[in-house]
């Protein structure tokens, strides 16, 4: 059990708490360029731990589809953001992330062999409802920001989804190094087109890649050992810890809009974690979750 859930633990509660340094030290603020170059280092270290641990490839074609599939995970919120600029914010994201388990639920359906449950749809719909009550709902207004806003959930759901289904016979030490190589190749084109366009090298905060590199290994790993519907659990979890931090460390007003929210992102969380419970070591590679 710990085995299993330690990396998915370890990173809602890194992703969760960013904020308390970014608020403090602004310039350590993740951007394209710093999830790129953070990207390509988690893919690097990823190697060699899959090096250490002597486990085998299982053949490169194998390789392919978690390679998309984690470009789509980890590159889907890149794309997003550049197709948006300066026009989606990161409240806007965050909403727009919350659907994820919904996309989850209906890729599952299309990829498997089970009709569409209508009850794994609303974990997903009662998370975006309890974060509109909180948060400025995104204008929909921009048809640029829209496209932006329907991307991120969209490829991070199917992503997930193809991830769990695929690399049959592929250790799973090499479908994160996969996955992480696939998500730096997409992070490097966004970061190339992006610099073009503006005719300039970005700017990048070694803590900032640091931090990002921890975040982009652990969601991997952690994908590769629940599953799709577990892990888009994570956009529930990460609003409720922050919603969580503010109260207990900033003392902020606990109003009936808060509290609510708190309520359902909790229920979501709790719902979406207890599902596919038996399930979860039955689809994926040779060794899922990896041992060692």
């Amino acid at each position: 059990m710990l085995q299993r859930w330690w990396p998915f633990a370890l990173v809602c509660l890194l992703a969760s708490s960013v904020w308390l340094v970014t608020d403090s030290y602004p310039q350590v603020q993740s951007t394209m360029a710093s999830e790129a170059i953070a990207c390509a280092l988690a893919a690097v270290v990823s190697v060699v731990v899959a090096v250490v641990l002597k486990r085998r490839g299982g053949g490169g074609a194998g390789l392919v589809r978690p390679a998309v599939a984690g470009a789509m995970v980890l590159g889907g919120p890149a794309v997003a953001g550049f197709l948006g600029a300066e026009g989606v914010g990161a409240t806007s994201v965050a909403i727009a992330l919350s659907l994820t388990p919904v996309v989850v639920a209906v890729a599952e359906s299309v990829m498997g062999e089970d009709a569409l449950d209508a009850e794994a749809l609303w974990p997903g719909l009662v998370a975006v409802t309890a974060l509109l009550l909180v948060l400025a709902p995104p204008s929909l207004a921009d048809v640029r920001g829209d496209v932006a806003l329907a991307l991120g959930p969209l490829l991070t759901g199917v992503g997930c989804v193809m991830f769990r289904r695929s690399g049959n016979g592929v250790a799973a030490a090499w479908k994160v190094v996969a996955g992480l190589v696939g998500a730096a190749v997409v992070y490097g084109v966004v970061v190339g087109g992006e610099a073009v366009v503006r005719r300039q090298l970005p700017e990048v905060s070694l803590a900032a890649v640091g931090i990002d590199a921890v975040l982009f290994g652990l969601g991997m790993l952690a994908l590769s050992r629940i599953t799709a519907s577990q892990y888009a659990a994570r956009y529930a979890l990460v609003p409720l810890l922050i919603l969580l931090q503010g109260v207990l460390l900033l003392h902020s007003e606990v109003t009936v809009r808060i509290a609510a929210c708190g309520v359902l992102l909790a229920i979501a969380s709790v719902v979406l974690l207890r599902s596919g419970v038996s399930g979860a070591d039955e689809v994926g590679g040779v060794e899922n979750p990896p041992r060692g």
